[in-house]
């Protein structure tokens, strides 16, 4: 009984990890294109990327390498500086679902 409780817990506890975002590092190929960042718009939710407009979401994922080997992950669009450059992955529909700030990540390339 007391086995089955601690494979129910860890099953469970698996599950809450799930819904975390993939590091940036250790899957590089969820970040299919690159570019750089023109204007961020915050209100309406939206960035320039290489002169291409891209949409972003409350699911949109965003990490920001500071050059120096720290990646931490933002809270909000408008903590994208202009003019950086960035990796990311968007659907046809433009929007952005992933968004690596920084030059450390090369596009998965098969």
């Amino acid at each position: 009984m007391r086995a089955l409780i601690a494979g129910l817990m860890c099953v469970a506890a698996g599950g809450a990890y799930a819904a975390e975002p993939l590091s940036p590092i250790a899957n590089p190929s969820l970040y299919e294109s690159r570019g750089t960042v023109g204007t961020v718009d915050s209100a309406s939710g939206t960035l320039m990327i290489g002169g291409k407009r891209y949409k972003a979401n409350a699911n949109t994922v965003i990490f920001i390498d500071d050059g120096r080997g720290n990646v931490r992950k933002a809270l909000k669009l408008a903590d994208i500086p202009p003019n950086v450059p960035v990796s990311f992955s968007a659907g046809e529909d433009g929007q952005v679902t992933q968004i690596y700030v920084g030059s450390g990540i090369q596009p998965f390339r098969p």
